[in-house]
């Protein structure tokens, strides 16, 4: 997709500054999203947009957390912080584990970990972790040139 200016929209502009990571990138976004289900993955990613926003990815992602069955308040919950309302106990550990890696400054206090894990398991943490490490990559490539949505979309 390209903007009006034929710019490449999505994160393809910024990567082609380094041909030699495009296809990398895209195998471990690949990988990396059959790690959670859907609305888990989703979840994920809003917590790091309401960390780190980029307009491409808030744009793509309101899309797909709304395909996957989230109300325009969760999402809104999520962008902006709160975890939202009406979730599994499984979602909300997932998008709270989130946004405690996204504002991680220090190692995790060990109670945090085996909280989280005794709710989604070993696996479902590393999960978490590689989903929203990946996007908070991901949103620094789009910040890094400002990608643009799509017109019909920005209005």
């Amino acid at each position: 997709m390209k903007g009006s200016d034929d710019t490449l929209l999505g994160p393809f502009g910024p990567l082609l500054h380094t041909p030699t990571m495009v296809k990398p990138w895209i195998e471990i976004n690949h990988e990396v999203s059959k790690l959670l289900s859907a609305r888990d993955r989703e979840l994920a990613i809003l917590a790091v947009l309401a960390y780190a926003p980029a307009d491409y990815g808030l744009y793509a992602h309101r899309k797909i957390s709304r395909a996957v069955g989230f109300t325009d308040e969760q999402i809104k919950d999520a962008e902006e912080g709160r975890t939202p309302k009406g979730l599994s106990e499984k979602e909300m550990v997932t998008y709270d584990f989130a946004q405690e890696l996204v504002r991680l400054k220090d190692p995790m206090a060990k109670g945090c970990f085996e909280k989280v894990e005794s709710i989604i398991g070993k696996e479902g943490v590393a999960a978490v972790i590689h989903t929203t490490g990946l996007f908070l990559y991901s949103s620094m490539i789009l910040n890094s040139e400002a990608v643009q949505v799509p017109e019909e979309e920005s209005s």
